[in-house]
């Protein structure tokens, strides 16, 4: 196989190897002992001569070629022995070093188990980009990113023929330092290697970014609760403004009564089923129970130390008592309810009418339908969305992964409450986002889908557990 040929012009002029420390860096020295602070931990050096610690205070930032740096050693009075505990020193600063191809590309570690092993390559080697890299812009301008790798290359304009020609196999010899770097850091691979492993295959490129992004560990970027927006803008508000429309009052049991009336916990836990099949339409009283006892507002409280924000208690846990979900009900058939589409106020527990168009309503009736492979006519349809600026503003890196938690926590208490009840509840792995926007007059990027769930009356096949169809 051969690959296809960049040319030297497009590379620009002689690549050159160098190393550096990443800026963030900082070396500080007492009672002999010279410590290299970085974001993900404190390396610390011990019996260097000075004329290596003075080298090292200037790496920070700047970059030079390791024999540069042996040359600056001994020119300022260094020995042979002191550049080889140099090279030994660098050797061990791996999460800190940045490696770079001068003026192509700088690779920057971003985890502390990073690890740039230069790779044996022959001229004649073919060597892909990973399908799980991506190239977006960032402070640092354009950088090139994989959740299999734990580090960052920012790129010049230089790069961009090479990465191009990466998209498929290209010769080592075509640009060997650039290529071996990308090897080295994660970021490509020689022959089919990546294609050949059976874990990487199972992943699709989004799933694994999320993963990667989502989790400390293989990245430097803002991590949990930073409150990055604090001093900017103020958290949007606990509870939304319900629409204007018509609204609907619905049922408030009584807990107690409920909790009589209950079955047993193992056995409403061991009932949990997803049902596609209805014997009957639900109630609105019925619906009303359940919004009450699964997804209703508590109380708001707050601001609270170390919590700069108004929070809510409600039946189902949520991160950091954010709150961030929402309801909106797509009605074919329920007793007492008119079809149509509904927003769920959580504090007033009611209905509000909006005016969706039936072809709208229609749609997402059959989009719910075609998330069970067609098994369900659905009669209710809950669909859950996520304000994501109220987790955002308080969460980095982990706001969306953090919004799915929360609604697979709802999942399960909508799927307990309505067991207890005697529902057909059916928790749904898809939905189609745009399609919710219209539908609720939401703007997709504020406001959002982010679960789907069907409820329907008694099962069918199925006696209730309770007299009446509770």
């Amino acid at each position: 196989m051969t690959g296809p040929s960049i040319g030297p012009a497009s590379v620009g002029p002689a690549p050159l190897p160098m190393v550096g420390l990443r800026e963030d860096a900082v070396v500080e020295s007492a009672d002999g002992v010279l410590t290299i602070a970085q974001p993900f931990g404190t390396v610390a050096l011990r019996g260097l001569p000075q004329a290596v610690e003075s080298l090292l205070r200037e790496l920070p930032g700047t970059l030079a070629g390791q024999d540069d740096l042996a040359d600056r050693l001994l020119a300022a009075g260094g020995t042979s022995h002191d550049a080889a505990l140099l090279y030994l020193t660098l050797s061990r600063l791996r999460p800190v070093l940045v490696h770079a191809v001068e003026p192509l590309l700088r690779v920057v570690p971003i985890a502390r188990d990073a690890r740039f092993r230069p790779p044996a390559l022959a001229p004649g080697d073919t060597v892909r980009l990973s399908r799980f890299a991506l190239v977006r812009r960032a402070e640092q301008g354009l950088v090139l990113e994989s959740p299999l790798s734990r580090h960052r290359v920012t790129l010049t304009e230089d790069a961009m023929p090479l990465l191009a020609a990466l998209g498929r196999p290209v010769m080592v010899k075509e640009a060997p330092e650039a290529i071996g770097h990308l090897v080295a850091a994660g970021l490509a691979f020689a022959g089919d290697e990546e294609e050949r492993d059976p874990a990487l295959r199972s992943w699709d490129f989004h799933d694994l970014l999320f993963h990667a992004r989502s989790r400390s560990g293989r990245h430097d970027q803002p991590f949990g609760a930073t409150f990055r927006f604090l001093d900017e803008t103020p958290p949007p508000p606990v509870i939304k403004q319900p629409p204007e429309g018509a609204a609907v009052e619905l049922y408030a049991p009584s807990l107690e009564e409920a909790a009589a009336a209950d079955p047993p916990f193992t056995t409403v836990l061991e009932s949990r089923r997803s049902v596609r099949q209805y014997a009957g339409a639900p109630t609105v009283r019925q619906l009303g129970e359940l919004l009450y006892r699964a997804a209703r507002v508590r109380r708001v409280f707050g601001p609270a130390p170390g919590m700069p924000y108004e929070a809510s208690s409600r039946p189902y846990p949520g991160g950091g008592a954010v709150y961030e979900l929402e309801l909106y009900l797509t009605v074919a058939r329920c007793e007492g309810l008119d079809s149509g589409a509904y927003y769920y106020d959580p504090l007033g527990h009611r209905l509000v009418t909006l005016p969706a168009r039936a072809e709208d309503t229609r749609a997402m009736l059959a989009a719910a339908s075609l998330a069970t492979g067609g098994t369900a006519s659905p009669d209710v349809l809950i669909t859950i969305t996520s304000r994501f600026q109220r987790m955002s503003w308080k969460y980095s890196s982990i706001a969306y992964a953090a919004t799915l938690k929360t609604v697979g926590a709802l999942y399960q208490t909508f799927y307990l409450v309505a067991t207890a009840m005697g529902m057909a509840p059916c928790g749904l792995g898809s939905g189609d986002a745009d399609l919710a926007a219209r539908t609720f007059g939401l703007d997709w990027a504020t406001e959002s889908s982010v679960g789907d769930f069907l409820i329907g009356g008694t099962p069918a096949g199925s006696d209730p557990h309770r007299e009446g169809g509770r």
